[in-house]
């Protein structure tokens, strides 16, 4: 059975010359093309179930919606449809932006059109498209927004002279655990737990445990 695919890039010459590419292979049909991702998406709303594509080749930056926002909206729609970012240069930050909006893969417009369908054909049996390189820059992404969450957490616990205890309990609260279940978690008493909490209003000025939330999540100590 053949795979049927989209294609959504503003850039008529490059669209034009991909659809021209992938022509050449049997097994690969192109369902529709679209100029920007609104089009693109009513395209999709228009066609019935069996007609949809299993792959959408999306352009990562056009005017109106952007690839990673059209992802996004796509994927909460059309959960199977898999999607492949493409863009012109490579950004670790875009990358990891697109693979949190739901895209399967990634792939650059200069890669060669085997790259494309070899890409095309690992996601239909459940794979993943990222090159090494891409891999690399998006865990070195990850590993420096971790350190920087981290190293805002520290300066924000020494700012408000919150304890290793407190910040466990903090934690515990933005996970929506009463204080039983905190203290049967931290090994100690509720009570002890309820004292804490207090503490931590007294600190931070705050009355609520949504305003605790807010907090916790906002400094980076959840």
């Amino acid at each position: 059975m053949n795979i049927q695919i989209a294609i959504v890039e503003d850039q008529v010459k490059i669209r034009k010359n991909l659809m021209a590419r992938l022509a050449f292979y049997d097994d690969i049909d192109i369902i529709f093309e679209a100029e920007n991702a609104e089009i693109g998406i009513d395209k999709l709303r228009s066609l019935s179930e069996k007609n949809l594509p299993q792959v959408i080749l999306m352009d990562i930056e056009m005017p109106g919606i952007s690839g990673i926002e059209a992802t996004r909206e796509i994927k909460s729609e059309f959960p199977d449809i898999d999607i492949l970012i493409q863009t012109v240069f490579e950004n670790e930050k875009k990358i990891f932006q697109s693979i949190q909006a739901g895209a399967s893969g990634y792939l650059l417009k200069d890669d060669p059109i085997s790259k494309y369908v070899e890409s095309i054909h690992e996601l239909t049996i459940g794979g993943a498209v990222l090159s090494s390189s891409i891999a690399l820059k998006v865990m070195g992404f990850i590993k420096n927004e971790q350190t920087s969450k981290a190293s805002k957490a520290i300066e924000t616990q020494k700012e408000f002279s919150l304890s290793n205890r407190e910040v466990d309990i903090l934690k515990g609260i933005v996970d929506d655990l009463t204080e039983q279940q905190i203290g049967e978690q931290l090994f100690i008493s509720p009570h002890t737990v309820k004292t804490h909490i207090k503490n931590i209003y007294k600190k931070l000025h705050i009355h609520s445990r949504a305003s605790a939330v807010r907090f916790a999540i906002t400094k980076g100590l959840a």
